[in-house]
């Protein structure tokens, strides 16, 4: 059994192996990860030679999609050099996506063992530095402050990022147990990573914990269907966005059931709200990209707290509608769906439960916490779907 892979799968060696530590430790260098395994790989073809163009496929198509109106928002944005940078960022991980997706047809069959191996090494090494720094109240981060001189400035939301990466990350490494005949490990691995976000404070990945477990269990006694009706109701959800703040989410409706101490919750609903209101203004085109940021009273003060604007909406629905109109919203309802049509195609039960649970935590952490256009964040996105392409697709079922 080889250690190391052939040279074709060495830029796959290097992200499984950093993935989920960088994502637990520092979640930001995710992007620098991302970017050089991605020119790494595309370096590598040009000297032999066998360059290919790597944007084929329509989930490709529609990605470009989005990316190429994102641009074109540019034009209109609020303010035009930041929506280019934005722009940028988003165009660099696409295309580094697409060339590491790409790249795993020069992955061999040798290469499945070491991969695979290194995979679950280091999973299993993140999960074990994210729970001791969960259970120690973030002791290495406060460390970190402190010798810096912010204490001051330390938030026990400090790990919201990391138990994030270790949910995206535990899918892969389930479906990776899962085909090396080790199923009740491959459970043992999910609810490992369940437990270490329970822990946390953040309430958006207990969400996600809860919700991808739950689905991804009725994944695995069913068949495609369920996908296939995750994918209408995404649609609806991402369509429907705008109307939601003013109706089943309104602040209003909520503000008796939400004690004092969860005011962040309110919070975000009062954003949502703001946000809605602002979509109405520009409901086609949007404001532009990178505009929620800088929405006209944005930065005015809510009674409990906070601005009706924190930088952006918190939900990945609401900010492709405020800054890409409708037109980024249907192309966006279009790429999702059809995410969820090919996890619906995919052989087995097993390769879909993973798949339904990957894309349920993206999309409801996307729809309760970060910023879409954030670059670690995307970059996050892109590798554990990569990851767990070259699990699914590469890596054979081993039967015991």
């Amino acid at each position: 059994m080889p250690l190391l892979p052939t040279l074709g799968a060495r830029p796959f060696l290097l992200l499984v192996c950093l993935y989920a530590p960088v994502g637990v430790i520092a979640p930001k260098a995710l992007a620098p990860l991302l970017f050089v395994a991605a020119l790494w790989l595309l370096f590598r073809r040009a000297r032999l030679g066998q360059l290919r163009r790597p944007f084929q496929g329509r989930t490709a198509v529609l990605a470009g999609a989005i990316a190429l109106w994102s641009l074109l928002s540019v034009l209109w944005a609020l303010d035009p050099s930041a929506g280019l940078m934005t722009f940028a960022k988003l165009a660099g991980v696409l295309l580094s996506a697409l060339i590491l997706l790409d790249g795993l047809q020069d992955v061999a069959a040798d290469d499945h063992a070491p991969l695979g191996n290194a995979l679950l090494l280091t999973f299993g090494l993140s999960a074990v530095l994210l729970a001791l720094e969960s259970l120690s109240g973030a002791a290495a981060h406060q460390w970190f402050y402190d010798l810096q001189g912010r204490r001051k400035e330390f938030d026990e939301t400090v790990l919201n990022r990391a138990e994030a990466l270790l949910l995206l990350a535990v899918w892969p490494t389930a479906l990776a147990l899962w085909r090396r005949g080790r199923p009740l490990w491959s459970f043992f691995a999910v609810l490992v990573a369940g437990a270490i976000v329970v822990i946390g404070v953040s309430n958006s990945n207990h969400i996600a914990t809860v919700a991808a477990l739950a689905v991804a269990v009725i994944a695995l006694c069913l068949g495609p269907w369920l996908q296939r009706l995750l994918a209408l109701l995404i649609v609806a959800g991402v369509l429907a966005a705008p109307l939601l703040p003013s109706t089943l989410l309104a602040p209003d409706k909520w503000a008796g059931y939400i004690g004092e101490g969860h005011y962040s919750a309110l919070h975000r609903l009062h954003i949502w709200q703001f946000a809605a209101q602002e979509i109405g203004q520009a409901p086609v085109l949007g404001w532009g990209m990178d505009a929620a940021r800088r929405i006209p009273g944005g930065d005015t003060k809510l009674p409990g707290g906070g601005n009706v604007m924190s930088v952006h909406p918190h939900n990945a629905s609401l900010q492709i509608w405020l800054e890409l109109g409708a037109v980024g919203a249907i192309l966006t309802a279009a790429f999702l769906a059809l995410l969820w049509y090919q996890c619906g195609k995919l052989a087995t039960n097993h390769d879909r439960a993973a798949a339904t649970g990957l894309l349920l935590v993206g999309l409801v952490v996307a729809h309760l916490s970060f910023g879409v256009w954030q670059t670690w964040w995307m970059a996050a996105l892109a590798l554990s779907g990569t990851i767990f392409v070259l699990v699914q697709r590469q890596m054979p079922r081993i039967e015991k």
